[in-house]
Formats: C-alpha cells, structure tokens, sequence
C-alpha cells in the first residue's frame, strides 16, 4: 500500500531531478496563475498604457505626457495617487504636481482586479493569500512556501522568483525600495532544504532528503520512511 509520505518522498524526489526547472504535468490553474496580466506599478505585469514601458513618458511632468497621465488617473486599476506614481515609476509628489499641471483629476477609485495588491501578503495558485508574517525571514528561504511552489506547483526557479516578486512589491508604493531575489538565492535555498540535488561537503551528491526539518533516506531498499522532523503540507499556512 503507498502511503501520503511514500507519495510525497517520491513527488519531491522527481522535483529534485527537474534541477529547478518546471513540471510538464503541473495543475492548469498554475498555468492560469503565471499568465502575464495587467498590474499597477512599473514593471509589474503588463502596461495600463497601451505601449511598452519603454514607450512611459520619462517626466510626467512635460507637455507630451498629459495624455498620458489622464488615461492612467482614469483607468480602473489606479485607485490613488499612489498608484499613478508607482505606474509611472515617479513619486507620489511628483505625479500630484503632474495631475495639476495637466488639469487632470486625483483618481480615486479603483482596484476591480481580484489579484492581490495590499503589503504583507503573498498570492500563490492553488492555495490562495499567505500572510509573509507566518513564514520564514526570508521569504524564498520558507521550506514550506518551496515545497508548495517547486513540489505542488511544479514552478521553475525563474517563475518562483517572478511570482514572490509580484506579491511581496504588491501595494508597496513608489516611495518604498523594490523586493528583490535573485535566482541563484532560490537555487540556493532549494538546495538547503534538497528539493534539488546540492552538493554535500565531500563534494558529492547528497542522498538525504531535507524538508522543513524532516529528513528522508532513499536507501537501495525503497525505505522512504522519515527519520525525524516536521511534516510539512499546505496547511501549514494557515
């Protein structure tokens, strides 16, 4: 009989053989998640203009952008001045003063969209909003969060990185720094908990599985029993 952890020593088994990039058989609604959609803030999905970001006027403030800066305040994404600036990657005082300057109207409604774009929150596919206070600091260092976008998921590294971007720069504004990771972090990190294959301290491949603390023997027998440790699953979230 195969039981949940023989089932899922051998679902993070073939995740390490990926080496980080994505599952063929991975869920539809991933698919759905990742799919390139519009959002406020420069950069962060695709345009609110109906032009590349290069195309963004580089001073809100010249005669050339006030058509621009009126079909932002007017669409219905941007819900504040606070949104205008980090769309236009300015900030907030300079956009008022552009909002002026052009006899354009402050917005002040907005937010249709159903994905996530409050700070301190990030969205994920197939489990909904995470709060970031209940992971690990850093964030892309969580087993837990690895597990559910690497394992579940089926996310490459590229897309891991894209999708915690995404949600921890969500609602932050244009006065605050960009979150950031790189790929190699999560490499790295995936690495720490053996979701891919590391390289142990005599220079080969460990053959220990490590998850949350847990750890799984993949012997020549087939034992995938655990040998102490947390068993992690979805719920942990919450």
């Amino acid at each position: 009989m195969t039981t949940h952890m023989d089932t899922t020593a051998i679902e993070e088994a073939k995740a390490s053989n990926r080496d980080g990039g994505p599952r063929e058989d991975r869920p539809e609604e991933v698919d759905a998640f990742l799919e390139p959609e519009e959002a406020v803030g420069f950069e962060e999905g695709l345009p609110l203009l109906d032009r590349p970001y290069e195309e963004y006027p580089d001073d809100p403030l010249t005669p050339d952008a006030g058509a621009d800066v009126a079909a932002l305040a007017g669409h219905e994404l941007v819900g504040s001045v606070e949104d205008l600036a980090a769309e236009l990657d300015t900030t907030e005082g300079k956009a008022r003063t552009a909002l002026h300057l052009h006899d354009v109207e402050e917005p002040s409604a907005g937010g249709s969209s159903d994905s996530v774009e409050r700070e301190g929150v990030i969205e994920v596919p197939l489990h909904g909003v995470i709060d970031v206070e209940h992971l690990r600091t850093p964030v892309y260092a969580d087993a837990r969060l690895l597990e559910h976008l690497y394992v579940r998921c089926g996310m490459s590294i590229p897309e891991i990185r894209e999708t915690l971007e995404e949600g921890m720069n969500a609602g932050r504004g244009g006065n605050k720094s960009r979150w950031s990771v790189t790929e190699a972090e999560i490499r790295s990190a995936l690495e720490d908990v053996a979701l891919i294959s590391g390289t142990d301290t005599e220079g080969g491949d460990s053959e220990r599985l490590r998850l949350g603390g847990a750890t799984h023997d993949f012997s020549e027998s087939g034992d995938t029993s655990p040998s102490g440790g947390l068993t992690v699953s979805t719920s942990d979230f919450e």
